[in-house]
């Protein structure tokens, strides 16, 4: 099988104390195989018994029980005890992999990585600042994780692939992440499949209107599931950029639309003055996510949906980087890195179910 790797994936590697955004830190819920559950069950001594009262099985999964700092076996050093008393072989497959994403779509498989690392997300921004592709290279070997997909139309796989490379030719170009062509391919695309007429091709599209975005549809997203008092102990700086959101613009439907839209146009004004490549930046995570997530689309076929949530992401994103960066002289790399990579912590799963 043709393994595609992304080119920032073999420059990872985990920093680990050193995290500012420890994966272990947040709320997800870690599933544990059947195999792994039989050695924690096995295990002997006081480990032994912390590991058992630390599992919970809910509706046919076992994963650990969250915390409120998070995973129970990230220690105040740090580091993961499990991994400390035995190695990699007690951890769940989950912890051992994040943050590569293995993607088996049965003809090939593509190995990209999740930014909710800040180390990942500080080499997205470097590849970014040198302008440099993110290319795919392409060995052939044996993979070990499961197919992603049930769908066996190489056809519309390789439509999806070729489809992906012209929107990115398209963002290179200059055209921004949130122009409606974007959305009108999608949505005409989409139609397409449903009446099995011919898939159309995004280069046909030239439209230059922009998604408007308005104040109403970010409190939307952001009270929705996005922001609650749990992120204070899970993700201090998410809530602290969610509090001075509403700070400045006020608790939801209190706030004059007017106002509002002049304040966001002001906090734009000002990022783009400490950050110039801010554009360049919002582009280029974009044009990642449709690297990462729009192959979602080869298994439900809802272009619209997956076009809209990386538009959705990219906005929000903008928004959670103006705050961070309104009361600084600068921004930094490292910075900015760890505002996606908490950002990317929450964000998947609340677009999700919001689209």
């Amino acid at each position: 099988m043709d393994i595609k790797r992304i080119s920032i994936f073999n420059e990872f590697k985990c920093i680990a104390q050193d995290c500012p955004a420890s994966c272990c830190r947040s709320i997800w819920k870690i599933p544990i195989d059947s195999d792994m559950y039989t050695k924690y069950r096995n295990e002997k001594g006081i480990f032994g018994l912390l590991l058992r009262c630390s599992t919970v099985k809910r509706r046919g999964m076992t994963t650990f029980r969250n915390t409120l700092r998070g995973c129970p076996f990230w220690g105040r050093d740090h580091l993961c005890s499990i991994q400390k008393k035995h190695g990699e072989s007690y951890m769940p497959m989950v912890c051992i992999q994040f943050p590569r994403q293995l993607y088996n779509l049965n003809f090939f498989c593509e190995e990209t990585m999740y930014l909710a690392c800040p180390e990942a997300a500080r080499l997205f921004l470097v590849s970014a600042a040198e302008d440099r592709p993110f290319e795919f290279t392409v060995t052939e070997g044996n993979v070990s994780y499961e197919s992603n997909t049930t769908n066996d139309d190489k056809e519309f796989l390789d439509y999806l692939l070729k489809s992906r490379d012209e929107l990115i030719k398209m963002l290179e170009s200059g055209i921004s992440f949130d122009r409606m062509s974007i959305l009108q391919y999608g949505q005409d695309a989409q139609n397409a499949c449903l009446s099995q007429t011919p898939l159309p091709s995004p280069q046909d599209y030239e439209s230059q209107e922009h998604y408007q975005i308005t104040f109403e549809k970010i409190d939307e997203w952001l009270f929705n599931d996005f922001y609650h008092p749990r992120l204070r102990t899970i993700s201090p700086i998410l809530y602290q950029l969610c509090k001075k959101y509403i700070r400045k613009f006020g608790r939801q439907g209190e706030r004059n639309p007017a106002a509002a839209n002049k304040k966001l146009t002001i906090l734009q004004e000002n990022l783009c003055r400490k950050l110039p490549d801010i554009q360049n930046i919002l582009n280029r995570y974009y044009e990642y996510y449709l690297l990462t997530n729009f192959l979602d689309i080869y298994e439900d076929y809802s272009f619209l949906k997956h076009l809209r949530i990386g538009i959705g992401k990219t906005h929000l994103l903008w928004l959670f980087i103006a705050l961070y960066a309104e009361d600084r002289e600068n921004i930094n790399i490292n910075e900015l890195a760890n505002v996606i990579a908490v950002y990317e912590q929450r964000a998947p799963m609340i677009f999700s179910s919001l689209f």
